[in-house]
């Protein structure tokens, strides 16, 4: 039998409106796109800021968050905002 089960990325999540981080487990991002936080070490992390959703990324070893890159959702859906999110790293970290 097939095994169709989409792999999940453990991403930090920003809840409005006070900013408590919470750990989810996401699985609605392509299988490319979770292997390649995975193996550059990349820590996704999501905000709400009024109505608008921003996803970050960062290298687990930057501990200052410093070269963080941010992506702003728009009108994207999931998929395609983590994908935006990945090519921007690739730009900066690789």
């Amino acid at each position: 039998m097939y095994d169709f089960e989409k792999p999940t990325l453990t991403t930090r999540y920003y809840k409005a409106p006070h900013g408590r981080m919470v750990e989810i487990e996401m699985s609605n991002i392509d299988a490319e796109d979770v292997d390649f936080f995975e193996k550059n070490d990349i820590v996704v992390s999501i905000e709400e800021v009024g109505n608008s959703i921003i996803v970050y990324g960062c290298p687990r070893s930057d501990e200052s968050e410093e070269s963080e890159v941010i992506v702003f959702a728009g009108s994207r859906s999931c998929e395609e905002t983590m994908k935006a999110l990945r090519q921007a790293c690739e730009k900066v970290f690789l």
